[in-house]
């Protein structure tokens, strides 16, 4: 494909909504794990990184939907459903999961759901 096939795509897929777009990212990373699978060697998907499937981020949401607010204002390190640390910088969190042993967690901010996003001024 085309650089301009693909600019072409990627404009078209933006005014999909919010569900057919979580439905299209669902597909795709499906797509993108069964070819990984298939694969002999990794020279072709060098941007994927160990461990980075749709399974692992699905459990990354559903731990940050149910505790939330239990760590609203703080920053977390993941490994799955699993924490591995946080605190009130990510350096902090990061540092929690090296020495649980977790070289790559997912590391996020966690806002409460009362805070309002912020849209400039």
């Amino acid at each position: 494909m085309s650089t301009e096939e693909l600019t072409a795509l990627k404009d078209r897929l933006a005014s999909l909504t919010l569900q057919e777009k979580s439905e299209l990212a669902k597909f795709l990373s499906e797509q993108i794990e069964s070819s990984s699978a298939r694969c002999e060697t990794n020279t072709n998907h060098s941007a994927l990184k160990p461990g980075d499937s749709a399974p692992k981020r699905a459990e990354h949401m559903a731990w940050l939907k149910t505790h939330r607010e239990e760590y609203a204002g703080k920053y977390v390190a993941l490994d799955g459903e699993r924490l591995v640390g946080s605190g009130p910088s990510i350096r902090e969190a990061r540092e929690q999961a090296r020495q649980a042993g977790v070289d790559h967690p997912f590391l996020v901010h966690v806002s409460s759901v009362n805070d309002a996003p912020f849209g400039g001024w």
